[in-house]
């Protein structure tokens, strides 16, 4: 009875979180949609319309497999904890005027941010998702996890909690305090939060390129015990062997070819031997033949560089090559969770 209770609460929680994101989807899209034509704001395709039933079902599939996460105390229920509704509401306002700016900056092709910071590599200036200065400003960090959302229907969260079962599985036989975890390109924590509560004695560090979204990190998560450190994925200031485990989540499809395959080997030469890497991104193009149309449509409506190679990157073949194993895979809706040891 208390498993179905439980059930029940989560399920509840996940259809008002996608009502509530897809009204907001709307409201933004058709608020920007008053600026035509100096504006331009991409359409829902005719592939998801067709493919509305099968998607719901899709999604649906994925919250009752999250579900296990509680049920089997891997997480505990506070990870479930809404955000202040009046925090919520005192936002939406300021992501509808960056939605009529960022509308304008893809009808004007502007794919560069104003400013930019020293030291950062080029393939990091840029405007993904045609956000207001790309990663690089406070107003864009306090934004973007929200925006995330909008665009994908109260569904990313879920989505980012793929790390979880076999994150759990590397580490619970260990003994807490001497577990090293790091996170790498945590933006301004979203799934960072979520495991400081469910691993909270062990030793974890969380790394990003951006200061902005390193600070907005620092200040959603400054009463847990985490590291924080500016960092590339392809240059981890850390010792050979001193991670337990190393993950990221969204960050393969934005970076280029050649720092995918150095980031891969960054991450095996911190880790310790029977260490895990553990990846959670997009599909790609063999995984889910359905949603092809979404693959295609990603890149041209919200200026991802990079998202095309992604998708059509041997990840395992890159794995082997840096001295993997064999790895292993979970899909949840759009997204997958990779994960492999080294020897």
């Amino acid at each position: 009875m208390k498993k179905l209770l439980l059930d029940k609460t989560h399920q509840a929680y996940h259809i008002t979180r996608t009502l509530s994101y897809v009204g907001e989807y709307k409201l933004v899209q058709n608020f920007t949609k008053l600026f035509s034509p100096w504006v331009q704001v991409p359409d829902v395709p005719q592939d998801q319309r067709d493919k509305r039933d099968m998607i719901l079902q899709d999604i649906k599939a994925m919250y009752e497999e999250d579900a296990t996460l509680f049920s089997e105390g891997i997480l505990p229920y506070s990870v479930l904890t809404p955000e202040s509704p009046l925090k919520h509401l005192k936002r939406l306002p300021k992501i509808m005027l960056a939605s009529v700016r960022m509308g304008r900056q893809r009808k004007l092709n502007i794919t560069r941010p104003s400013h930019s910071e020293e030291g950062l590599p080029d393939y990091f200036k840029r405007n993904f998702h045609w956000q207001i200065d790309g990663y690089l400003s406070r107003e864009s960090a306090e934004l973007y996890n929200h925006q995330v959302e909008i665009l994908f229907t109260g569904t990313a969260q879920a989505m980012r909690r793929l790390i979880f079962k076999p994150l759990y599985e590397a580490i619970k036989d260990k003994k807490p305090e001497d577990v090293q975890i790091l996170e790498v390109a945590a933006g301004t924590g979203e799934i960072s939060e979520s495991v400081s509560k469910a691993f909270p004695k062990m030793n974890y560090t969380i790394s990003d390129l951006s200061r902005a979204y390193l600070s907005g990190a620092q200040e959603r998560l400054k009463n847990r015990k985490v590291n924080f450190i500016q960092a590339a994925a392809e240059d981890l200031p850390f010792k050979d062997q001193s991670q337990d485990v190393v993950f990221s989540v969204f960050l393969f499809h934005e970076i280029p070819s050649s720092v995918r395959e150095k980031a891969i080997q960054e991450a095996f030469r911190v880790l310790k031997p029977q260490g895990r890497l553990i990846i959670v991104d997009s599909i790609q193009k063999q995984d889910m033949p359905d949603y092809q149309w979404a693959l295609y449509r990603f890149p041209i409506d919200y200026h991802e560089p990079f998202y095309k190679g992604y998708t059509e990157w041997d990840m395992t073949q890159t794995l082997k090559e840096a001295g993997f194993g064999e790895p292993q895979t979970k899909r949840g809706f759009l997204t997958k969770c990779v994960w492999v040891d080294k020897p």
